[in-house]
């Protein structure tokens, strides 16, 4: 098998491997590959993990996941160890506090008078590092707000702007398909969506029926938005609306 092509990671091994796993944390749709270096963990193991940020506690969602991509290799996240009793606690307490903070953090921004949204607080499961998650129209002067969350909550406090549709993938939820949103399962990517699109596939044009959790135009309108651009212009006995 010949190594990737056009990526830094080009002429390294791409043989499959074994010792990975897809730990799912909380809630989250997405699995995050893990090393599981010369261990071995069933599915259904509760382990902590090794992030960016600090430890975090979930769940052997797959197990193996096999890997052959170099990239996909060198940005796995390592498993420190099987999940105790006292991790169990402290996940606990990690999600207390997530909760506590969050509130916090919305009564602190109205306060201070800043616009912006606090969509979510992370904390590592040391409670020694928490990321929050928020939405603003534009640039935002947060400095006291995160001065008061670290004094508050004794952690090193990081700030994430997000847009509208990250924030609807990072929450989740039921779309009006009556299915998990694809932004919080698959969808790593967002397409330029226009409205164009629901004209060429003869939807309604109410908002509340093409528009997501996020109030934009929906993902899946892009879809199939190729197949009608290739369909003649009289589809199921209407005439197709013209472009502009």
């Amino acid at each position: 098998m010949s190594g990737c092509q056009g990526c830094s990671y080009k002429g390294l091994s791409t043989a499959i491997e074994n010792n990975y796993v897809g730990v799912r944390f909380g809630e989250e749709t997405n699995l995050t590959l893990s090393a599981t270096g010369d261990a071995i963990y069933g599915k259904g193991e509760k382990v902590v993990v090794e992030s960016d940020a600090g430890p975090l506690l979930g769940h052997v969602e797959m197990s193996p996941m096999p890997v052959f991509k170099p990239c996909q290799k060198a940005s796995a996240k390592r498993i420190l160890r099987l999940a105790t009793r006292e991790d169990a606690v402290a996940q606990e307490r990690k999600l207390d506090r997530e909760d506590s903070a969050r509130r916090y953090a919305q009564e602190r921004a109205r306060r201070l008078g800043l616009e912006m949204k606090v969509s979510k607080v992370e904390f590592t499961l040391d409670c020694k590092r928490a990321v929050v998650f928020f939405t603003a129209e534009g640039r935002v002067d947060f400095r006291r707000l995160v001065r008061d969350l670290s004094r508050r909550f004794s952690a090193k406090v990081r700030m994430t702007q997000i847009g509208a549709r990250d924030e609807a993938g990072l929450l989740g939820g039921i779309g009006i398909c009556g299915r998990t949103l694809c932004c919080s399962t698959w969808l790593k990517e967002f397409r330029p969506i226009s409205i164009q699109m629901a004209k060429r596939q003869n939807l309604s044009l109410n908002p509340s029926k093409i528009s997501g959790q996020c109030g934009r135009l929906l993902c899946c309108l892009a879809y199939e938005d190729d197949q009608y651009q290739k369909k003649p212009a009289r589809r199921r006995g209407r005439k197709a609306p013209a472009s502009g």
